[in-house]
């Protein structure tokens, strides 16, 4: 399964497009593939609700 991946200056993918591929990837059997592109999901996931926090007063 071939990972997501950003050009400079294009947008992250939309939160349902990443939970859908860590669901994906979570019926995989484990590997170290799997493992890293769990994490490189995880960092996408990370950066698109990243928007949705607001800084602490």
């Amino acid at each position: 399964m071939p990972l997501l991946r950003r050009r400079r200056g294009q947008k992250a993918p939309a939160l349902d497009q990443v939970n859908a591929r860590i669901r994906l990837l979570m019926d995989q059997p484990e590997s170290t593939q799997r493992s890293e592109e769990y994490e490189t999901l995880l960092r996408m996931w990370a950066e698109v609700t990243r928007s949705d926090v607001e800084p602490a007063a």
